[in-house]
């Protein structure tokens, strides 16, 4: 019996190691430079890898499963200037703080579009007359 219960510990201690964190994440905020208000749904994005976030309505973001290694990560957001901090360290079962600070700018187009729309004379699916 005693035999019995050290090779359950053994095999509950090897378990557990086996299912220990291998991934780290990354977490801050976004605010604007000037008013230091939070930037709702600005886009958050790990450069080379497909992960990413978007901000919520308290400027919050976090990024999940990120294997450990130093990566680029871009904050962006319409009406901002985009923000990239380099060589940010992801270990392994820790969370990265990464703050971001945009600062606003001027959206411009470089020309007018107008679209017109047109209404068909005919209309193919209609059953019946109309007035």
């Amino acid at each position: 019996m005693k035999s019995l219960c050290i090779a359950f510990a053994l095999v509950l201690a090897a378990a557990t190691l086996a299912i220990a964190g291998t991934t780290g994440k990354i977490a801050g905020e976004v605010k604007d430079s000037q008013t230091g208000e939070p930037v709702i749904g600005a886009n958050v994005v790990v450069e080379g890898t497909t992960a990413g976030a978007a901000t919520n309505i308290e400027g919050y973001f976090v990024i999940l499963n990120l294997p450990p290694g130093k990566y680029n990560v871009v904050a962006s957001a319409i009406g901002y200037n985009k923000r990239t901090l380099s060589g940010v360290s992801v270990s392994v079962d820790l969370t990265t703080k990464v703050d971001f600070s945009l600062a606003q700018t001027v959206l411009e187009s470089g020309e007018e579009v107008v679209i017109t729309a047109e209404r068909p004379i005919i209309k193919r699916d209609l059953t019946s007359s109309e007035a």
